[in-house]
């Protein structure tokens, strides 16, 4: 896809964004699914440094436009530099819907593309907050913050490829967004939140969930990151009783939504280690993929 010559100023996180997902599941079965949900990651990563770092304010309009028309007539509207990943976006989300059609699996890839146009619009509006110097209330900030976490795309994108565990009615469930789902992309969002708060700032970023809370709030930083903390573990409680019998699905369909959420806590324990992976995840890379197993 050679992001890295079209785009280069996004980060450059293949290995990174593969762990990850194989953190979600690791098992033989799901080798398609792996593939498909680390091909989408990485579209996001591009879609998330474009609206983020790269883009002004009028490329990020134009390009939630044509995200919401999805169709390659939008792309004569778009930067120069941004075309080749929006067709690679649309060529592929088409070939996917082709393949799973045969299977009459289209309506995960479907669910997937839904959700990344949400985060499209979700971006665009943290984009504006910026651009306007607005920080916005934490309530405002939570419902369009749960859409940018990712978790939702991500999650939706891992389902792909999972076979007959998504059934119709699985869908539905996940759909109706139950508290299990809820809870996971609170976790997601807020970690992130906590751990690179400092660093958004530094790039201008007006939208991060401690500013909002000290601004709706009125409280110190402190306070607001440890209130943040304990709804976070407010929310493990929450994935734990989803995931205790009787369940309303399969903890094969669970998985995945459990195994992210610890996935975030992996990554963002201790730092942004997406960003700055040479801390943390360049080590498990290692220890997984690189180095012998010690006899």
């Amino acid at each position: 896809m050679r992001f890295q010559e079209t785009t280069p100023y996004i980060r450059d996180r293949v290995p990174e964004i593969y762990l990850w997902i194989l953190g979600l599941y690791f098992e033989p079965r799901y080798s398609l699914a792996r593939i498909i949900a680390t091909k989408i990651t990485l579209f996001l990563v591009v879609l998330d440094d474009t609206y983020d770092a790269y883009a002004t304010i009028e490329e990020i309009r134009l390009l939630t436009d044509a995200m919401n028309r999805w169709e390659f007539g939008a792309t004569e509207q778009l930067p120069e530099y941004i075309r080749p990943f929006f067709k690679i976006l649309l060529d592929e989300y088409a070939e996917l819907e082709k393949q799973l059609a045969k299977e009459g699996r289209a309506n995960t890839v479907i669910a997937s593309k839904q959700a990344f146009q949400d985060i499209a619009r979700g971006y665009l509006e943290e984009a504006e907050w910026t651009n306007s110097g607005y920080v916005a209330s934490f309530q405002e900030y939570m419902k369009n913050g749960l859409i940018t976490s990712a978790y939702n795309v991500i999650s939706k994108s891992a389902l792909v490829g999972m076979g007959d565990v998504v059934s119709e009615d699985a869908l539905a469930w996940y759909e109706s967004h139950p508290k299990t789902l809820q809870a996971a992309e609170l976790i997601s969002r807020l970690q992130d939140d906590v751990m690179t708060y400092q660093f958004e700032r530094e790039r201008g970023q007006s939208a991060t969930g401690v500013d909002a809370y000290i601004k709706t709030f009125g409280v110190s930083e402190k306070e607001a990151i440890d209130e943040l903390k304990n709804m976070i573990e407010n929310a493990w409680k929450d994935i734990n009783e989803g995931c205790l019998k009787p369940r309303e699905v399969s903890m094969d369909l669970l998985a995945p939504i459990l195994n992210l959420a610890r996935m975030i806590d992996v990554v963002y324990r201790y730092d942004d280690g997406f960003t700055f992976p040479g801390k943390t995840l360049k080590e498990y890379i290692d220890l997984l993929f690189v180095g012998p197993v010690p006899m």
